[in-house]
């Protein structure tokens, strides 16, 4: 267990963890809403709420593939905690889906971003103040706007930000997104 202690003249603040992490669960923060707290899967190159757990694959060849820890992140979104060679990087399409590299690609679609993610501390009156990640360019946004293939699989919203290209209507608004330390640094050996 590391414990680290910061001083101040008259403030004394102790912080004390059993776990480094280093990878991340994402949940929506979008208060008053029937998303808020919401987890996010990934699923056909998408971030979606409503499904049991993330889509994933192992080949064979791989003799000791990690347990599926959920859908996992990096700090800021950079790309996902994944054990595959090369990873799975996290990229903005122009149509603002948020979306995940395939495995052993850096490929992304003409005019795709990466990186635009910043932190914000949001404060409120009435509950403690919070961390959220947040998009540069337009903010945060999920939308009923469900892939057909994703039929059957519980997915009720997809994740998507505000870009130039973005033209979507009936989404929600979200404050940000919330990042929640997990308890591996990976979250599977890829997300499919």
């Amino acid at each position: 267990m590391r414990t680290f202690s910061f001083s101040f003249p008259f403030l004394l603040t102790s912080y004390s963890t059993a776990v480094s992490a280093t990878a991340y669960f994402i949940t929506v923060f979008a208060p008053g809403t029937e998303v808020d707290g919401t987890l996010l899967n990934a699923a056909g190159q998408g971030f979606y709420a409503g499904t049991s757990g993330p889509a994933t694959y192992c080949p064979p060849s791989v003799k000791s593939c990690p347990q599926v820890g959920g859908t996992l992140v990096y700090a800021g979104l950079t790309g996902m905690a994944v054990e595959v060679p090369g990873g799975q990087a996290i990229y903005v399409a122009p149509s603002g889906q948020v979306s995940y590299t395939a495995a052993h690609s850096s490929s992304s679609p003409p005019g795709s971003t990466v990186g635009g993610w910043f932190n914000k501390t949001v404060v409120s009156d009435c509950e403690p103040s919070r961390d959220v990640l947040d998009y540069s360019f337009g903010g945060v946004k999920v939308c009923p706007d469900v892939a057909a293939f994703m039929a059957g699989t519980g997915a009720s919203y997809q994740l998507y930000v505000g870009t130039q290209g973005f033209n979507l209507t009936d989404c929600i608004d979200a404050v940000g997104l919330s990042l929640k330390p997990a308890p591996a640094d990976v979250g599977c050996w890829q997300y499919i």
